[in-house]
């Protein structure tokens, strides 16, 4: 039932019938209404969502209080894999530009299949550093426009705060 949801995305596309069945029973269904925040930047990240039907939006605070748009992303994909990965806080705030179907697995449930030494929870791994890199050079080439356009309009102070916050608190 669910995995001809999972086979269409790139992170679970080199999985078997057997390995996404493994996935699946990992599985649990999440909605989100229309403006609802999916995940919050800063915030805990606990799950990875595979959007089934819907429309998210991806927002940077670039200012203090101030919120860049970084990209529209439609279903089916994922969101949330730095969250599957490890205990960190999201990297940007994801809302639901529409309704957003969903299914979800959590942190710990995953973290189990890893420590178990599931070949299945390694291949997914490898994928969500694949979609890493691929959004990450995305993030770049979004924040190389909004440097050109603070150069452009040379606003010192903004392009002081946004320097900084780039370098404090995007750091790598």
């Amino acid at each position: 039932m669910q995995g001809a949801r999972l086979e269409g995305l790139p992170l679970f596309s080199n999985l078997s019938p057997e390995e996404q069945a493994e996935i699946e029973a990992l599985l649990e269904p999440a909605s989100f209404g229309a403006g609802e925040e999916i995940f919050e930047e800063g915030s805990p990240e606990k799950y990875l969502y595979v959007l089934t039907s819907g429309t998210v939006k991806v927002y940077k605070e670039i200012f203090p209080n101030q919120r860049q748009h970084l990209a529209t992303i439609h279903a089916p994909t994922v969101v949330g894999e730095l969250g599957l990965m490890n205990e960190t806080k999201a990297a940007a705030s994801v809302v639901a530009e529409e309704p957003v179907e969903a299914l979800r697995i959590s942190h710990e449930a995953f973290l189990e299949k890893l420590k178990s030494g599931s070949s299945t929870a390694h291949k997914v791994t490898y994928e969500i550093g694949r979609t890493l890199a691929e959004r990450m050079a995305k993030t770049d080439e979004s924040i190389t426009k909004i440097v050109a356009r603070l150069e452009d309009a040379r606003s010192d102070r903004d392009f002081d705060v946004f320097r900084n916050k780039l370098m404090q608190e995007w750091g790598f």
